[in-house]
Parts: C-alpha cells; structure tokens; sequence
C-alpha cells in the first residue's frame, strides 16, 4: 500500500489500477497545503477506465470532491454518511466513484 505523503506525481510506470482506496487521504493532502485538484487528476491517470475508488474522509471534503466528478467523467455508485443526521464537519462520508469510459460522438457511431 502506497500513501501519498508529498505534493508530488505518484510513480506508477507501467501500472494502472482497478481500485483506488483514498483513507483521509484528501484532508491529508489539504492540511499540507497540496491541491486536492491535482490529486485528482493524478487519480484519473493512474485508473483505468471503469475502475472504482472509495473515498472516505470528512463529508465537506467528500463533498468537495463530489463537485470535480462531472468534469472527470466519473460517477457516484454509492454515497454513505457515516453519522446521518447530525450537522457537524467532522462527521465523515464514504462515497464510491466509478471512472467511466471517454467516448466521443464519433467513437460511438455505428458504420
């Protein structure tokens, strides 16, 4: 198991993964003072298409992941507040995204 613990690209050459498994990862990352943003993007590159990672970490910082998953074309399988029903930031979430396929309007035509 590797852990993120700089701000830096994750040496992955030449693997991809099927399942990513971010454990705080991302509140980790903001308390160094990294972009969330970047790590990401170094997400999408080292999944492959159709593969899954599972957040869990704070619900805002799960939710301020949320809002980046349209522009990644990734999708929310399932979404779990951990302590439903109360109202305080540190109460954590866990969501499981999918990476979905990047088909353009030509890929998908039928000659």
């Amino acid at each position: 198991m590797y852990k993120w613990n700089r701000c830096e690209a994750f040496s992955t050459y030449p693997r991809t993964y099927d399942l990513l498994h971010a454990w705080t990862v991302f509140s980790d990352i903001i308390k160094k003072e990294c972009s969330a943003e970047d790590l990401l993007i170094e997400m999408d590159r080292i999944l492959r298409p159709k593969g899954f990672i599972i957040v869990y970490d704070k619900r805002s910082v799960v939710e301020y992941v949320r809002k980046y998953l349209p522009a990644l074309h990734w999708e929310v399988v399932t979404k779990y507040d951990i302590d439903e029903g109360k109202e305080n930031d540190d109460d954590h979430a866990v969501v499981i995204i999918q990476k979905k396929m990047w088909l353009t309007s030509d890929s998908i035509q039928v000659s």
